[in-house]
């Protein structure tokens, strides 16, 4: 009878009181997770409370690799001052001793056996045909990642190793000229001391033969589904390569060098009230699962070279700045405060231009690099402000601002470079020894195409694919097969509602024009339960443009606008898996990437 009433009693426990605890548990934890968020957004740091242009642009270390040889990069996490206060302290003046500093932990790169991680990392300086072996050594806390991961976009396997307190990695050099085994293919992560790899991982030791024409190259963390997060925690560096004929022009005096040449790369961020980078984990999509991918990421903090709105102090005379966009999201346009000082873009990504090119304004998207001059001769005392016109996405006080340059240093006894930045007679200076010349098509034509819709969640997807295929994801077949050393023409349609910038590993390539199109997005069930969307009779207005001045050189991004058809072409020639993608990183990470592959054979 008793044993009777007790199951009695446990039954209906089981059946009444259990799923009014979990609806409870259930409720309590959106409660506090949306809680979490209103606390979050109530403790941000405000900028609007932080100085401006009183810390000095930081300029990052650099390796020479001129040389060649073989170097250790250990990938860590430190604690790093990146220009933010709590207070000015009891004088109420900021950039005195007394002022309460906030620091940040972010990741960053030591090298050569140093235990001093930075962010940015250190500047690699390599010589054309001199090639360099590199051991990206993962020496991150095994603590899971600093920033909000959404497990929905990762594979079972990243995931598995996430729960496990471990971080994979994966390097990319952006812009190098490199094998597909050390090319930092998202697939070929690694963990802490190696312990786990992915699938594509081969090798500890990369190879980069620098095999290509001088050119301002970056490296930055590629791992599938996470680099937006990897990115923003601070895993970016500069990588200059050099050839014979920039040393020659810098040997002549005509390109500015040593202290006159200064490596800049500007992000975006948000803080919490005690210095902690920020990074939102709710998508804008109420029905997705938390935490999420963003459609995109606007930090309202500029931080250039890993300092806020920092200070350059220069000499009156020409100086050589590579420009590099490191935000995951935000595109800006460049200018002074003074309409008489402007870029003289001497190169694009991928090299030198044949000659210096006038610009008031300079468009830099993520991802993007521009090699340009200033010049302060005559200005000395003067003081200009660079700023961002691009204030679509936040305060122009605050976004609309990048960093101040003080004309305040005396003048050194070194000469001044000879570069040509007199426009009343044109800009003569030639940057290379012949002109650039397209490359004759060899291979097919190749007509892709960018896509946009929702996924399940509601959240916005944005997919590449072909005219043929229609909108393709990450894990679909390949498509794109170039034969080796074969010269193709890629034309990229964009039928979404946002530019996007395109980013080809391993080749360099041309833009040849840009023209408009109409046309209708259909979706089609092409097999059960799967829904693609094909781009249908796509008709082409006016005349293709072709690209101006400044966009005549070698690139590795190329932007479409929303109902642009853009047109670039490029030779492959190295074998192996490479891919395309977009290099906004919430979409890269969401899908928004596409392998090809070189093939020896037709």
């Amino acid at each position: 009878m008793t044993s009777k009433w007790l199951l009695s009693k446990w039954r209906r426990i089981f059946k009444w009181y259990l799923p009014f605890v979990f609806i409870v548990t259930l409720l309590a934890g959106i409660i506090f997770s949306r809680l979490n968020v209103t606390i979050a957004a109530d403790s941000f740091l405000d900028p609007a409370t932080q100085p401006k242009f009183i810390n000095s642009l930081p300029s990052p270390a650099r390796i020479n690799a001129t040389t060649g040889g073989n170097f250790n990069i250990a990938i860590g996490q430190t604690k790093q001052w990146l220009g933010l206060y709590s207070s000015p302290g009891a004088d109420g003046i900021y950039g005195t001793k007394d002022d309460a500093r906030l620091n940040t932990t972010v990741w960053g790169y030591a090298w050569q056996g140093r235990t001093n991680f930075t962010y940015p990392g250190p500047t690699f300086v390599a010589q054309k045909n001199v090639p360099i072996q590199v051991v990206w050594d993962n020496k991150l806390p095994k603590s899971g990642h600093l920033l909000p991961v959404d497990k929905s976009i990762l594979s079972a396997t990243i995931v598995n190793t996430l729960q496990k307190g471990l971080v994979p990695t994966a390097v990319h050099l952006h812009g190098g000229h490199t094998e597909w085994a050390s090319d930092g293919y998202p697939d070929a992560w690694f963990t802490q001391d190696f312990s786990q790899t992915g699938p594509r991982w081969f090798k500890k030791n990369y190879t980069y033969a620098n095999d290509s024409r001088a050119a301002t190259l970056w490296y930055h963390d590629h791992v599938m589904g996470n680099s937006r997060l990897s990115l923003y925690a601070g895993l970016a560096g500069f990588y200059l390569l050099r050839d014979n004929n920039e040393i020659s022009l810098i040997n002549r005096n005509i390109l500015p060098s040593g202290n006159q040449e200064k490596e800049i790369i500007i992000q975006d961020r948000n803080f919490t009230a005690n210095g902690q980078l920020y990074y939102p984990a709710r998508s804008n999509s109420p029905t997705a699962p938390y935490p999420s991918v963003m459609p995109n990421f606007f930090g309202n903090f500029i931080l250039v070279n890993g300092m806020a709105w920092p200070k350059l102090t220069v000499e009156p005379r020409k100086y050589r700045l590579r420009l590099a966009n490191g935000s995951n999201s935000r595109f800006y346009n460049l200018n002074f405060n003074d309409s008489k000082e402007k870029f003289y873009q001497i190169g694009t990504e991928q090299g030198l231009l044949e000659k210096p090119v006038a610009l008031g304004n300079l468009i830099l998207a993520p991802g993007e690099r521009a090699d340009v001059i200033v010049d302060f001769t005559g200005d000395s005392g003067k003081e200009f402000i660079v700023n961002n016109s691009n204030r679509d996405q936040g305060d122009p006080n605050i976004i609309g601002q990048i960093m101040k340059i003080a004309v305040k240093q005396p003048l050194s006894n070194i000469p001044n470079a000879t570069v040509d930045t007199n426009e009343s007679d044109g800009l003569t200076t030639q940057l290379l020894p012949e002109k650039i010349i397209t490359p004759a098509q060899t291979g097919i034509t190749r007509q892709l195409v960018i896509f946009e819709k929702n996924d399940e969640y509601g959240r916005t997807l944005l997919e590449q694919g072909t005219l043929a295929d229609g909108s393709l994801r990450y894990d679909d077949p390949i498509t794109e097969k170039p034969k080796l050393g074969t010269t193709e023409v890629w034309e990229l349609y964009n039928t979404s509602q946002d530019p996007h910038p395109i980013h080809l590993h391993l080749v360099s390539f041309l833009i040849l024009n840009r023209q408009r199109f109409t046309g209708s997005v259909v979706p089609m069930i092409t097999i059960p339960g799967k829904t693609k969307l094909f781009l249908k009779n796509p008709v082409l207005i006016g005349n293709p443009q072709a690209p101006p001045l400044s966009q005549k050189g070698w690139k590795d991004i190329v932007v479409i606008y929303p109902g642009e058809v853009v047109r670039i072409i490029a030779t492959f020639d190295k074998a192996g898996y490479y891919l395309w993608h977009c290099h906004i990183m919430e979409h890269e990470d969401f899908d928004m990437m596409r392998r090809f592959q070189v093939v020896t054979t037709p």
